[in-house]
């Protein structure tokens, strides 16, 4: 069996195809197994930078649930009325699943889905919690009402939220912007700290690995 039967054996001939059809769109030595080991080592290298957002934005978020709610606000009746209950992947039910087992804020935290901390930078926790205190736990996000920035930090996490799905189901990244996913990236580890993203910057691959693209080579 030739070598492309093979991997196409391995991996299916449809996931395989759509690398085919975007190295269709490329110069002749752009083939899909090219484009396939680009996209691993692409998702690879991001993991580093959507961990460490993902902990730094949830570390900021659960610090100024612990000031408004208590350090056992996981367990605050009043919070969990507040948060979204529309669907299997709301807030409320996330938290009352990871809180059940738990004794300690820190273990819920920790064990928390990226889209609970999403859905606390929506409107409804403006003055509750954004307008209060933004500024003091994302203290060099861009100067604007708590509220346009609150709206901007949503919209980041959704990307990175949508970009670490993808990397977790091993699906192609490869027709993303990941430069723009960087930069959202980069917004919301900066609001935070600019020490601890320029930190990340000396040691992620990704960047290299980006700038090393097969899709440079289309016509």
């Amino acid at each position: 069996m030739a070598a492309y039967d093979a991997l196409r054996c391995a991996l299916s001939a449809e996931r395989l195809s759509t690398y085919g059809r975007i190295a269709s769109t490329c110069s002749a030595d752009v083939t899909a197994q090219c484009l396939y080991v680009w996209n691993m080592r692409m998702c690879g290298a991001l993991m580093m930078p959507v961990h460490l957002c993902e902990v730094v934005i949830r570390n900021a978020a659960a610090s100024v649930l612990a000031r408004q709610h208590g350090p056992r606000w996981p367990w605050n009746e009043a919070l969990r009325r507040r948060l979204p209950a529309a669907s299997s992947t709301s807030a409320r039910i996330a938290l009352e699943q990871v809180a059940s087992r738990a004794t300690e804020a820190s273990e819920v935290v920790a064990n928390l889905p990226m889209v609970f901390w999403q859905q606390l930078f929506t409107c409804r926790f403006d003055a509750t919690l954004w307008i209060p205190a933004l500024g003091g736990v994302l203290r060099h996000a861009p100067s604007a009402h708590p509220s346009v920035i609150r709206k901007a930090i949503h919209a980041d996490i959704g990307r990175i939220r949508h970009l670490r799905n993808r990397i977790a189901h091993h699906e192609p990244i490869l027709e993303r912007d990941i430069g723009a996913d960087l930069a959202a990236i980069g917004r919301l580890i900066h609001a935070r700290c600019p020490h601890t993203l320029g930190w990340l910057q000396r040691h992620e691959r990704a960047t290299t690995v980006l700038a090393a693209s097969p899709l440079a080579a289309r016509p």
